[in-house]
C-alpha cells in the first residue's frame, strides 16, 4: 500500500469499526422496539433482520448505480453517517408518535386481522427502512473511496473494511444488551448509537478533504483489464453465488440460534451472545482475506474452497450442538449460584456459541471480500462492490424468510442447517470446477467430496440431539437429559420455538425450548399435577369474580386447561384463546380428553396470533382477559408485564371488566416481582392477590371494586367435580387463597423502591435470567402468608375463612395447608375430633407440651418451655382462624388451668387473647406489657417478636400509625430483627406500609 495512504488507513478503519458498532446497536434495540408493536420477540427479530438487510441491499445497489459518478465518495460517506446519526436521535419520539397514531387512530378503524397485520408490518418496516438503506450505503462508499487511492490493494482494503465493520458490529450487539439497556434503556441506547454516527460522520468529513483530494493511482471505472475468465455470464454467476451463500449463512444463523436456545435458554443475553459469535466469525474471515490478499492470485478458487469448507464446518456444528447439553450440564453443576457464577455462565455460553458458530461463520466472512475481488479484477469497476454487497444481502433476506417460514417448520432445525450446508458445498464445487482460473485446484475435488460425504454421514448420525435433552431444559435443571422413565411422544421445531410433550405415568407436560409450560395428570381419578391448580384457578377465578363473564379472552394456550376450565361454566358466550406458536396447540392435543372443551366446545375460538395484534383488530372489548404467558425471563415475554401493556389491556376491557394475571414467584426475585406489580397497580386501582401454590401468584385487577369470590359451579355437576379435584370445592377454597388487596402490592413496591416496569426499560428481561440462574425466589409474599399473626387481615383486607366452612383437601396449596393445620391444632387443644393428620408433627408435639405444662402450676423452670410451645401454637392459629374459631383456644382457653404462673406467661396469654378477639386497643396494651416483663435470657425470640408485632398491629388497627412506628423504635432494638428472626421482614413491611399510608393521606 502506498506510503501516502498508510497515514489515513488506521483512521478510516477505526471509523468503520465505530460505524459497525453503532449499526448493531440499532439492530439490537430496534428488535426491542418492534417487539412492542408486533408482539413477539422472534417475529420482531425476523422483521428487523429482514428490513435491516433489505435496506442495506437497497443502499448498496443505489451506490452501485450512482456512486461511480460521485467524485468525493468519503465525503458522501460522511454525510450518510451524519444523517444516520440524526435519525437515531429522532427515533424514540418518532416511535412514540407512531404508536399513538396506531393505537388511537389506525387500529380502531381496521376490522380485519389481515389489515392490522399489514399496517403493523408495513409501518414497522418504514420506521427502520430509511436508516437501513443509509447503513447499506456505507460499505460501498467507504470501500470505493478507499480503492480510488489504492486500487491495487483491493483485497487488503475490502478484507480490512469488512473485518473492521464486523468486529465493531459484534461488540455493538454485546454493548447494547449488557451495558446500554441496563444503563439508559432503549431511548438512551438508540440515541447513543446516533451520537456515535454523528461523531463518525464529522471525523469522516474531515478525513474526506485529504482522501478525496488524493490522486488515483489508476483509472477507476471500467478501465481495469478484463481477464479471460470474465466471459459472458461470469458476473451473473458471481452475483448468484453471493446471493445463495448469503441465504445459506442466515439459515445457519437462525438455525443455530434456535438450537442453542434449547441449551443456553431463550434470553436476551443468550441471543446477543450468539449473534456476536456469528458476526465475529464473519469479521475474522474478512481479516484473513486482508492479510493474505496480495498472495491471492485467483479469488474465485479461494472463494470456492471457502464455500466448501463453510459447508463442512456447518455440518460439524451439528454434532457439537448435540454434545453441548453435556457441557452446559457440567457447567451448571460446577458454577456457584451467585452473580460471579452467572458471569462465568454467560462467558461460557459465549464460548459454546463460538464453538458451534464461529468456524462456518469464519468461511462465510471470507466469501464476500473474495467474490468482490473477483468482480473487480475482472473489470466490474466500483459498481461491482455495491452489486455484490446488495445481492448478498438480498440472499440473506431470502435465507431468513425460508428458514423461519418454510425450512424449520417443514424439515426441522437439523435438516435445515444440513440443507444449507449442502448448498454451500455445491457452490464451492461449481466455483472450483467451472470458474477458477487455475488448473490444479479441481484435482483435489474428489478427495474433498469424499470427505464431505463422510462428514455428512457423521453429522446425520451424531448431529441429532437426544429428544430427552431437547426437552430437558439443562440451563435450568443442570441435567443434560431427562431420565429414562419418560417418553417424548411429540417434538416439533415450530416457527418461534421447539415444542415437546414429555410423558410419564399418566401425566403429560408440554415444554417450550426445554422450559415446562404446563403439566396435566391424564387420570381424572388420580392426584392432579402441581400445575393444574394454577390453570384451573386461572380459568375459574374470573367466573367467581365477574357477575356476567360473557366475552372472555385468554392470552397463552399452554395445555389448554385454563380455556377448558372457563368453558366448564355455561355463562361465557365466547372464549378467544390467543397463542403465537401453532406447535403448542398441536402438542396440547396429547392432553386429551382432559382439555376436550378447549378443542370441541363451539364457544372456544383459537387464534394463532400475538396478543397485541389480536386485540388491536377492530374494537374488541371483553368482560374478562386471562393473561398466562410464558415466564418473563424468556426473551420478549417481559413486555407483557409492563405498565403500557396493562394499559393496553385495560382499554380492551369493559368498564367492569376483570384482568386475571399469572406470574411465577420461583426463579425470580422480590424487586423484579415488585416492578411488575407496580406496573399493574399503576393501571388498575383495584387488585387482589391469590396464591395458587408456593410458586404461582394470580392477580385479579379491575377498575371497579372486586367482590368476594362466589362459587361458579352448580352443585354435583361435572364441572364442580373437576374443580374439587384440585382443591376448589367451595367459595371458601377461593377465599383461603386470597392474600389481600392492592395495599400489599403497594407496600412491596415501596419496600423495593423500584419503578413500574416500562416497555422502554426492560429490566425484567435483562435481570430475570440472572435470578433464574441463582435459584432466587420472590419469597416476600410467602413470608407474609406464613406470618402467624393477623397481619394481612389488619392492613390488607384479608378475610379469614370460618372453621364451619369446609375446605377441600388438596396438595400443593400453602394457604390451604396453613388453614387446615390451624384447624387441626385447634381441635387437638380443645378436645374436638381431629380433622386429619398433622402436616407438621412438631406442631402436635408443641400442643401436647402446652397442655401438659398448663395443667397445673407453671414453675420458673418451665417458663421458657411454656413460652416456646405457646408461640408455636399461636403461630399456627392466630392468623388462619377467625375470632369465633379461637374461642376456647386463646379466648378463654379451655386447656389452661395454671394458677400461679409467672407474670411473663400471664402477659403473653393476655396478648394472644386480645389478638384472637381482634381487640386492637387491648393488643397494643397487652403487647407492650408483655415486652416489659419478658427476659431475653428465658423468653424465645419468637415470643418477643410476637409481642412487638401484636403491639404494632394494635396501634395500626386503631389508625395510629405514628404509635406503631414509635413502638418499633422504642422496643425494636431489644428484639433482634435479622439473622434467625422470623419477623424481621414483617417488621420492615409494617414500616413501609405505615410510610405508604402516611404519604397517601
Amino acid at each position: 500500500m502506498p506510503p501516502r495512504v498508510l497515514g489515513l488507513e488506521r483512521l478510516l478503519l477505526a471509523l468503520f469499526v465505530a460505524s459497525g458498532f453503532a449499526g448493531l446497536i440499532y439492530q439490537a434495540i430496534w428488535s426491542h422496539y418492534l417487539g412492542l408493536s408486533l408482539g413477539h420477540a422472534a417475529y420482531a427479530q425476523t422483521l428487523v433482520l429482514g428490513i435491516f438487510m433489505g435496506g442495506m441491499a437497497l443502499g448498496a445497489w443505489v451506490v452501485s448505480r450512482r456512486g461511480v459518478r460521485w467524485r468525493r465518495l468519503i465525503a458522501a460517506y460522511a454525510l450518510v453517517e451524519i444523517v444516520i446519526g440524526l435519525a437515531g436521535l429522532a427515533f424514540h419520539p418518532v416511535f412514540l408518535a407512531y404508536t399513538g397514531l396506531s393505537q388511537d387512530t389506525v387500529y380502531p378503524a381496521l376490522e380485519s386481522a389481515a389489515a392490522v397485520r399489514a399496517w403493523q408490518w408495513g409501518s414497522a418496516a418504514l420506521l427502520i427502512a430509511p436508516q437501513s438503506i443509509l447503513l447499506g450505503m456505507t460499505f460501498p462508499l467507504m470501500s470505493g473511496g478507499y480503492l480510488r487511492i489504492a486500487p491495487r490493494a483491493d483485497g487488503e482494503i475490502l478484507g480490512g473494511l469488512y473485518f473492521s465493520n464486523s468486529i465493531g458490529a459484534a461488540f455493538g450487539a454485546l454493548f447494547a444488551t449488557f451495558v446500554l439497556l441496563p444503563w439508559i434503556g432503549m431511548p438512551g441506547a438508540v440515541a447513543f448509537a446516533g451520537a456515535v454516527n454523528l461523531v463518525v460522520g464529522v471525523l469522516a468529513w474531515r478525513v474526506s478533504r485529504r482522501v478525496d483530494a488524493q490522486p488515483s493511482e489508476a483509472p477507476v471505472v471500467g478501465e481495469t483489464p478484463v481477464t479471460p475468465s470474465a466471459a459472458p455470464g461470469f458476473f451473473r454467476a458471481m452475483l448468484l453465488v453471493a446471493c445463495l451463500t448469503g441465504a445459506s449463512s442466515f439459515v445457519y444463523e437462525i438455525g443455530w440460534v434456535r438450537m442453542l436456545n434449547q441449551v443456553l435458554g431463550t434470553t436476551v443475553h443468550s441471543f446477543e451472545l450468539m449473534l456476536s459469535a456469528f458476526i465475529l466469525g464473519l469479521a475474522f474471515g474478512g481479516l484473513w482475506v486482508r492479510r493474505r490478499a496480495p498472495r491471492v492470485t485467483d479469488p474465485v478458487a479461494y472463494a470456492g474452497w471457502a464455500q466448501l469448507w463453510m459447508g463442512l464446518a456447518a455440518l460439524v456444528s451439528l454434532p457439537l450442538f448435540a454434545n453441548s447439553f453435556h457441557w452446559v450440564g457440567w457447567l451448571m453443576g460446577l458454577l456457584p449460584r451467585t452473580d460471579e457464577g452467572y458471569a462465568l455462565f454467560t462467558l461460557a455460553s459465549g464460548a459454546i456459541a463460538m464453538l458451534v458458530m464461529f468456524p462456518a461463520a469464519f468461511f462465510a466472512g471470507m466469501t464476500l471480500p473474495l467474490l468482490t475481488m473477483a468482480m473487480l479484477r475482472n473489470g466490474s469497476g466500483e459498481a461491482g462492490i455495491g452489486r455484490v454487497y446488495a445481492i448478498n444481502t438480498l440472499g440473506a433476506i431470502l435465507g431468513v424468510v425460508l428458514a423461519v417460514h418454510v425450512l424449520i417448520p417443514t424439515l426441522g432445525l437439523q435438516l435445515s442447517v444440513t440443507l444449507a450446508a449442502l448448498v454451500d458445498v455445491v457452490l464451492g464445487v461449481v466455483l472450483i470446477r467451472w470458474y477458477a482460473a487455475g488448473d490444479g485446484s479441481p484435482r483435489t475435488l474428489p478427495g474433498a467430496l469424499v470427505a464431505t460425504m463422510l462428514v455428512l454421514g457423521i453429522s446425520l448420525v451424531f448431529g441429532r440431539a437426544d429428544p430427552r435433552a431437547l426437552a430437558g431444559g439443562v440451563y435450568r435443571t443442570g441435567a443434560a437429559s431427562l431420565g429414562s422413565g419418560v417418553d417424548i411422544p411429540y417434538l416439533k421445531d415450530g416457527k418461534t420455538s421447539t415444542v415437546a410433550v414429555v410423558a410419564g405415568d399418566n401425566w403429560h407436560s408440554i415444554t417450550t425450548n426445554g422450559k415446562p409450560d404446563a403439566a396435566v395428570n391424564l387420570d381424572p381419578d388420580a392426584d392432579p399435577a402441581d400445575d393444574e391448580i394454577t390453570m384451573v384457578l386461572l380459568g375459574t377465578l374470573p367466573l367467581a369474580l365477574h357477575p356476567a363473564p360473557r366475552d372472555v379472552a385468554v392470552i397463552g394456550w399452554g395445555s389448554g386447561l385454563s380455556t377448558h376450565s372457563l368453558l366448564g361454566s355455561p355463562r361465557p358466550a365466547r372464549v378467544d384463546s390467543i397463542e403465537i406458536e401453532p406447535a403448542m396447540v398441536e402438542g396440547s392435543r396429547l392432553m386429551m380428553p382432559r382439555v376436550y372443551r378447549a378443542f370441541d366446545d363451539p364457544r372456544s375460538h383459537l387464534h394463532i396470533d400475538d396478543a397485541r395484534t389480536f386485540f388491536s383488530t377492530g374494537r374488541k372489548r371483553y368482560d374478562v382477559i386471562v393473561s398466562e404467558p410464558s415466564n418473563p425471563w424468556v426473551s420478549g415475554v417481559g413486555s407483557l408485564f409492563t405498565r403500557q401493556f396493562y394499559g393496553f389491556l385495560g382499554d380492551h376491557l369493559e368498564d367492569d371488566g376483570v384482568l386475571i394475571q399469572w406470574v411465577h414467584i420461583y426463579e425470580l426475585d422480590n424487586p423484579l416481582l415488585a416492578t411488575m406489580l407496580a406496573a399493574l397497580g399503576q393501571q388498575f386501582p383495584h387488585v387482589d392477590l391469590y396464591l395458587a401454590n408456593q410458586g404461582d401468584l394470580i392477580l385479579a385487577a379491575s377498575r371497579r371494586p372486586l367482590p368476594a369470590p362466589r362459587y361458579p359451579a352448580a352443585p354435583d355437576s361435572g364441572f364442580a367435580a373437576e374443580m374439587a379435584r384440585v382443591g376448589l370445592g367451595s367459595a371458601a377454597d377461593f377465599e383461603v387463597r386470597r392474600l389481600g388487596d392492592r395495599r400489599v402490592l403497594d407496600t412491596l413496591v415501596r419496600m423495593t423502591g423500584v419503578p413500574a416496569h416500562d416497555d422502554f426499560h426492560p429490566v425484567v428481561s435483562l435481570q430475570a435470567p440472572r435470578a433464574r440462574f441463582k435459584n432466587r425466589s420472590a419469597d416476600w409474599l410467602l413470608r407474609l402468608e406464613t406470618a402467624g399473626l393477623p397481619l394481612l387481615e389488619t392492613i390488607a383486607g384479608r378475610r379469614t375463612v370460618p372453621a364451619d366452612l369446609v375446605l377441600t383437601e388438596a396438595e400443593g396449596s400453602l394457604s390451604l395447608r396453613l388453614a387446615q393445620e390451624g384447624r387441626r391444632i385447634r381441635a387437638a387443644m380443645t378436645g374436638e375430633p381431629l380433622p386429619g393428620a398433622f402436616h407438621e408433627p412438631s406442631l402436635a408435639d408443641a400442643g401436647r407440651e402446652l397442655r401438659l405444662l398448663s395443667g397445673a402450676g407453671i414453675g420458673q423452670q418451665d417458663e421458657g418451655r411454656w413460652l416456646a410451645a405457646a408461640a408455636q401454637v399461636a403461630e399456627a392459629t392466630l392468623s388462619g382462624l377467625s375470632p369465633s374459631d379461637l374461642d376456647g383456644l386463646w379466648i378463654d382457653p379451655v386447656w389452661y388451668h395454671a394458677e400461679d404462673a409467672p407474670v411473663s406467661v400471664r402477659r403473653v396469654l393476655q396478648a394472644y387473647d386480645a389478638t384472637a378477639r381482634r381487640d386492637h386497643a387491648a393488643m397494643q396494651q397487652t403487647g407492650l406489657a408483655a415486652l416489659d416483663v419478658l427476659d431475653p435470657a428465658v423468653a424465645p425470640l419468637l415470643v418477643r417478636e410476637h409481642m412487638l408485632v401484636i403491639a404494632r398491629l394494635g396501634a395500626i388497627g386503631q389508625g395510629d400509625l405514628e404509635a406503631s412506628v414509635a413502638i418499633e423504635r422504642q422496643f425494636g432494638r431489644d428484639v433482634p430483627g435479622g439473622g434467625d428472626a422470623a419477623y424481621g421482614f414483617v417488621r420492615g413491611f409494617l414500616l413501609a406500609w405505615a410510610d405508604q399510608e402516611t404519604s397517601s393521606d
